[in-house]
């Protein structure tokens, strides 16, 4: 599984920064946060950076008024309905959104999708526009893979296993390469507590890729890294909560606040706070919350420097490069190359983050709403699931994931 660029407000800097460290990278393009101009004028600064891109259209909530996304042609508040009437007017939406993609340079395409509100005709809705999308795609994209964009609602995802399977049979009907998910979480959470939203995602994923096509998760975190498991071929994250996980941000405009810079523990699977790096740093435990090597870029040398982190110059820049750094490693790192390894390997994790923050907890140091204490069960209970569902066809096919 790799790492893709979620892109969000204020990370084209971070996104070539970081590619350049790592030596090639891949962003998905965020309309909402950059304009038709900044698409052309950054596209150079990408290439020269080795990063590719794709261009989400986030269409996901056609009335929307956000200023940002108004700035698209293709933004359309009557989509719903057109998608649902007679009319070819999503071919128009198509041949718009295939220019926005053109001027970025993207040599992959993502087909639109409207994040529908789950009721008892979802399922016939939601067909009804994946089909319409990919016909007017099939017109006039040739050239290029698509992704058709699978957006589910979290209402969607906390039904029973039997109406997931419903939808797996479909996906396997649709003529696309591949997917591009959007799952939107229950309580707009950013680490979801409940197992059966988390554990019925990840079935969906792993059929698609046993279906053989390749899966793309959008408005990931570290709690996803479970998604390897399926054999998901990338996950998308940023740097802001907004492209962590998916919310309603796209209907209106958001402003970004910031209140509180968090570092990111790899070995808790948990972010603190700079107040509780400081009890830490007095409990002379700080230093074992220091990333293992393979994971430190330089990007928080100043809260291990032997100060109080508080009284550092650490940015909240600097934390963003190293979550995104520690992430992309995880990836790696628990991507196996057989079925059963990448499950052990995820399983051991787990247990040792609990470890880890039940440790620095007697310390009196606490991560709080970015604990991943309450996740971890959450997280085993979603591989169970998997494993007693498609682990059998996983572990024969994944060499051909």
């Amino acid at each position: 599984m790799e790492l893709y660029f979620q892109f969000g407000y204020g990370m084209k800097k971070i996104a070539t920064d970081l590619s350049k460290d790592w030596g090639g990278a891949t962003a998905i393009l965020s309309p909402r946060d950059m304009s038709p101009e900044q698409l052309i004028k950054w596209r150079k600064d990408f290439e020269k950076a080795n990063v590719k891109t794709l261009f989400d259209p986030q269409c996901y909530f056609p009335k929307s008024q956000h200023k940002g996304l108004q700035k698209y042609d293709y933004i359309d508040s009557s989509l719903v309905t057109k998608l649902e009437s007679n009319t070819s007017r999503e071919e128009e939406n198509i041949k718009s959104v295939l220019d926005y993609n053109e001027m970025a340079g993207c040599e992959e395409f993502i087909i639109p999708a409207v994040m529908l509100q789950y009721d008892e005709h979802w399922m016939a809705r939601w067909k009804r526009h994946c089909n319409k999308w990919i016909d007017a795609t099939k017109k006039y994209v040739s050239s290029k893979m698509t992704y058709l964009t699978l957006a589910l609602p979290d209402t969607f995802l906390l039904q029973k296993e039997e109406e997931i399977e419903k939808l797996i049979a479909e996906l396997e009907k649709f003529d696309v390469e591949g997917y591009y998910i959007i799952a939107h979480p229950p309580k707009a959470q950013y680490l979801v507590d409940t197992p059966m939203w988390l554990s019925n995602l990840m079935q969906i994923c792993a059929a698609l890729k046993l279906y053989g096509k390749k899966v793309i998760m959008g408005y990931g975190n570290h709690q996803l890294l479970c998604l390897s498991a399926t054999g998901v071929d990338a996950m998308a994250t940023g740097t802001y909560l907004n492209v962590r996980r998916f919310s309603n941000k796209f209907q209106e405009d958001d402003s970004i606040q910031r209140k509180s810079v968090w570092y990111y523990y790899p070995a808790a699977l948990s972010e603190y706070k700079m107040g509780f790096l400081d009890t830490a740093y007095n409990a002379k435990v700080l230093q074992q919350m220091k990333p293992s090597k393979e994971m430190d870029n330089g990007y928080v040398d100043l809260l291990f420097s032997g100060a109080l982190p508080s009284s550092t110059a650490f940015t909240e820049t600097m934390a963003f490069k190293h979550y995104l750094n520690c992430v992309r490693v995880q990836m790696k790192n628990v991507s196996k190359k057989t079925y059963k390894e990448t499950v052990t390997t995820h399983e051991v994790m787990l247990e040792n983050a609990l470890r880890r923050i039940e440790y620095m907890e007697k310390q009196g140091v606490y991560a709080q709403t970015r604990s991943f204490k309450d996740m971890v069960d959450v997280n085993r209970s979603a591989l169970q699931r998997l494993d007693a569902i498609r682990g059998f066809q996983l572990k024969q096919e994944w060499s051909n994931l």
